[in-house]
């Protein structure tokens, strides 16, 4: 092994973690086309990428952590990498394996991996679908059971009082169909067959008719002009979007694609509508550039950028 490969495999390293965190400047991604230009290093940047992919599906306990981290938003990265390599030094034994496990949700109840969608059922039958990239914990009991929706989407039906908790909002349903989960930095609500009814950690409850569904964000919650069919679009295969940030409709395709899909300048403040196939990328690309004035721009099948 050459002198040059390490180097260029630290180096990728480095890009991966730089580009996961917010936006990047138009400065910065000009300095990753310069560094990816060269053969080596466009080389070494496909293979941690395939490595990543691999750890995030198929892996061990901690290669998955390790992987589960670099994928984080910034401000959870270091201390989710730490959790990561902790595993291996502990042999998944002690505390801190099991707090490393819990805030990577490789103890969840229900999990799914990138681009895999999942279903299974409660206890009283009740079923469940989620989406890709999902994390979710079951608490409460038969009778009342609660869910709680780390990361991803899901849809439930149930015939009894039922509550899901995403983001700190917890929604009850007695009766009827509940889709929940994250697009984003919204939170997307919808219900189905009976009200439910969105419990905010501060401030009134909303009560959500059937048939009607509501965003909540940093600012409060309000109703979404959205069908319970777009809300739930997800279980085949599409996205439907209403106004959404563009970077929001990208860590929605990062569900179903490995690498990195970032948007800066400009384009990190435009929104889109539109009906997308997750499971297209590329499709949904050329949609990007054919209704907004952005520019697509790939670097090898692991990194894009949309200025």
């Amino acid at each position: 092994m050459t002198a040059a490969r390490p180097a260029a495999e630290r180096e990728a390293i480095d890009w991966e973690v730089r580009l996961r965190g917010a936006a990047p400047e138009a400065d910065e991604l000009r300095a990753f086309a310069v560094w990816h230009a060269v053969p080596a290093h466009a080389a070494a940047w496909d293979e941690l990428q395939r490595r990543l992919g691999r750890m995030g599906g198929h892996g061990t306990v901690a290669s998955a952590a390790i992987a589960q981290a670099l994928r984080s938003p910034v401000q959870e990265r270091r201390r989710a990498l730490r959790a990561g390599f902790a595993l291996g030094a502990l042999a998944f034994t002690g505390w801190g394996a099991r707090r490393a496990c819990h805030e990577l949700g490789l103890d969840a109840d229900w999990r799914s991996s990138i681009g895999e969608r999942g279903a299974s059922t409660l206890a009283d039958g009740s079923p469940l679908r989620f989406d890709a990239a999902s994390r979710i914990d079951l608490g409460g009991d038969t009778a009342t059971p609660r869910l709680h929706l780390r990361q991803g989407q899901l849809l439930v039906r149930s015939r009894r009082p039922l509550t899901v908790v995403v983001g700190g909002i917890g929604i009850a349903i007695e009766d009827g169909q509940l889709a929940a989960g994250r697009v984003g930095q919204r939170i997307v609500v919808a219900a189905s067959g009976g009200d439910a009814i969105l419990h905010p950690a501060s401030g009134i409850p909303h009560r959500l008719g059937a048939g009607q569904a509501a965003y909540a964000d940093v600012g409060g919650i309000r109703f979404a002009p959205l069908s319970f069919a777009a809300v739930t679009a997800w279980t085949h295969g599409m996205l439907v979007a209403d106004r959404l940030p563009l970077p929001d409709l990208l860590d929605a395709f990062a569900r179903y694609h490995p690498g990195l899909l970032r948007a800066h300048g400009a384009a990190a403040t435009r929104s889109i509508s539109g009906v997308f196939r997750l499971a297209d990328l590329d499709g949904a690309l050329r949609q990007l550039a054919s209704a907004l004035p952005v520019r697509v721009e790939r670097y090898g099948q692991f990194f894009t950028a949309i200025s």
